[in-house]
């Protein structure tokens, strides 16, 4: 069904804020990511986006899910408030790539915390899990969004 790599992946360093909720709306905290971003004329100076998410849905309620909307960005660039400073470990990573609709994505993840971890013989490490966005939907049709879920492993 999908097909997932386990790989060493580099620390990176990201700004970005907060999100609580409901995780289908971090679309929303995005949006004044970059409204925040251009006005401080630090886009330019940002990378890839990345999303971390803290909480499993199936088991904090909807209300309570912490996430984090980020940029790869230079340890140069200011996190000044609101925006956060967030560093991701170096480390082993299973890494599963998405191709779709985000919509899609819980079915990846489904198979990637079910499926593939029982197989793998692998074990998660406490970190979270993120997402990083190879393309955007502002320039990319839905069915050729790509994802790579990454869990980082012990």
């Amino acid at each position: 069904m999908f097909t997932v790599d386990v790989k060493k992946l580099r620390s990176r360093t990201l700004v970005g804020l907060a999100h609580s909720g409901d995780y289908t709306l971090l679309s929303d905290t995005y949006t004044r990511l970059f409204e925040t971003l251009d006005a401080r004329d630090l886009t330019d100076k940002t990378r890839q986006m990345v999303a971390i998410f803290y909480d499993n849905p199936a088991q904090v309620p909807m209300a309570n899910l912490r996430s984090f909307a980020g940029v790869t960005a230079p340890k140069t660039v200011p996190a000044d408030a609101p925006l956060l400073g967030i560093t991701l470990p170096t480390g082993r990573h299973a890494v599963l790539r998405f191709t779709g609709d985000y919509a899609g994505l819980p079915a990846a993840y489904a198979y990637l915390y079910t499926e593939w971890l029982a197989k793998s013989g692998e074990t998660l490490s406490s970190h979270p899990s993120y997402e990083v966005y190879l393309n955007s939907p502002r320039d990319t049709p839905a069915a050729e969004l790509v994802t790579e879920i990454c869990q980082p492993l012990i």
